[in-house]
């Protein structure tokens, strides 16, 4: 993708994807930033892995891409199953789905090693909501090549709101039980049209320009779009945030973690993101006060200082100095 995008920004480059074929018949879309600029990034320069959100696909990360690779990183990323250019898991493609998260940490590792051999320099990983949360998971439960993780708006709690967690929780379950884990849960739906939803009221970024290329990465390419999460997908995300808290597998994650806190946040609960702070063994937690869900895609003022924390955190806890903050 060369040329502007949302936020008034130009990039240069593109992503080049590939499909990688799993035993149990799922094809995941890989993905590789490749940046055009007057001199190729040396091999063995870092490398950080990008991993999306819930719905998302990685041509919402093409900016971040942008900004890394200024920073001298080689950039990877890929669609986990059910979204993106993936295989979907439902006969109604639109609906977000999920038997059990395991199978994320599945397709991670998956990942991982088809990439392994291309890496040849200290290897990272950032990883924003559901891909925050999948990622604590790998690096406390799976060997990892890791050096240092950065989670965006983990998701290590969902707000239920209006309805208290209990309750969302109990309904989820009572849902799959009752043979309902393929459709759409309580106040989700299709979501997405041809037609972007309006600004206003939007739970993702105070940025107008960001927000509408979101929305435009789906009309160039309807295939990669999502609507809500099914009742399958809530009952697992609960399961998978309670498994993680409650067997204390937080203090088996064994690397330095940056953790980015959106307090505006009203789709993860940021004071979860304090609990997991104080539990994590080397954790930098970053609260920001404003900026909503989708830090990364918020306006210039709010991500120069989520990028400026991410050039700190590379700096002094992983000891990644040749790159230069973007003026």
């Amino acid at each position: 993708m060369d040329g502007p995008m949302g936020g008034g920004v130009t990039v240069r480059g593109h992503w080049a994807h590939h499909m990688l074929a799993l035993p149990d018949g799922t094809r995941l879309r890989l993905s590789r930033w490749q940046p055009v600029g007057p001199a190729p990034l040396p091999d063995d320069a870092p490398t950080m892995l990008v991993l999306p959100g819930r719905a998302a696909q990685v041509e919402r990360y093409t900016e971040l891409a942008s900004d890394l690779t200024e920073r001298g990183l080689h950039v990877l990323s890929m669609d986990w199953r059910g979204q993106g250019g993936s295989s979907r898991l439902l006969p109604d493609a639109m609906v977000g789905h999920a038997v059990h998260f395991d199978a994320f940490l599945d397709d991670l590792a998956a990942a991982l090693d088809h990439w392994r051999d291309g890496v040849k320099g200290p290897f990272l990983a950032l990883g924003h909501s559901m891909g925050g949360h999948i990622l604590l998971r790998f690096l406390a439960e799976r060997p990892h090549p890791f050096a240092g993780a950065i989670t965006c708006a983990p998701m290590l709690g969902i707000n239920t709101a209006p309805l208290p967690e209990w309750l969302a929780r109990g309904l989820a379950r009572l849902a799959v039980r009752l043979g309902h884990a393929n459709d759409y849960a309580l106040l989700q739906g299709p979501r997405w049209a041809r037609h972007p939803p309006p600004f206003k009221g939007n739970r993702l970024t105070s940025d107008p320009g960001r927000f509408a290329e979101c929305y435009a990465v789906m009309t160039r390419d309807p295939g990669v779009a999502l609507g809500g999460a099914s009742w399958g997908w809530l009952d697992g995300a609960f399961t998978s945030i309670r498994h993680f808290f409650e067997q204390d597998r937080l203090e088996d994650v064994d690397v330095p973690v940056l953790l980015i806190s959106a307090r505006a946040d009203s789709i993860v609960r940021a004071d979860r993101h304090d609990e997991a702070a104080r539990r994590l063994a080397d954790c930098t937690l970053v609260p920001f006060a404003e900026g909503r869900h989708e830090l990364l895609i918020e306006t210039d003022a709010i991500r120069d200082k989520v990028l400026a924390a991410i050039d700190s955190f590379l700096d002094l806890k992983i000891g990644i100095h040749n790159f230069s903050a973007k003026s």
